[in-house]
């Protein structure tokens, strides 16, 4: 079901509850994105953002991952990032 809310620029932003605040799915509990979904806002809303908006693609091996941070000015999954390596 698409939900439409109409959007005043210039106001404060619509809580939209449980759902999502890039793709607009329902999060709440029992929905299957419950499980890692954040608090997030934007101009216009405030809810949630879900685990699959919430994946950024590594740099160094292109696949999708909720585990990222930065090393040396790149987006990294934690399995590529050298500073998580085990010293041989």
């Amino acid at each position: 079901m698409n939900k439409e809310i109409a959007v005043s620029k210039g106001c404060m932003p619509i809580d939209i509850g449980n759902e999502c605040t890039e793709c607009r799915r329902d999060t709440s509990f029992g929905s299957g994105l419950f499980v890692n979904r954040i608090p997030s806002g934007t101009d216009d809303f405030e809810g949630y953002l879900c685990p699959e908006c919430q994946l950024m693609e590594c740099e160094m091996c292109s696949e999708l991952s909720l585990d990222y941070g930065g090393y040396e000015g790149m987006i990294v999954c934690d399995d590529c990032n050298p500073e998580f390596q085990e010293e041989a």
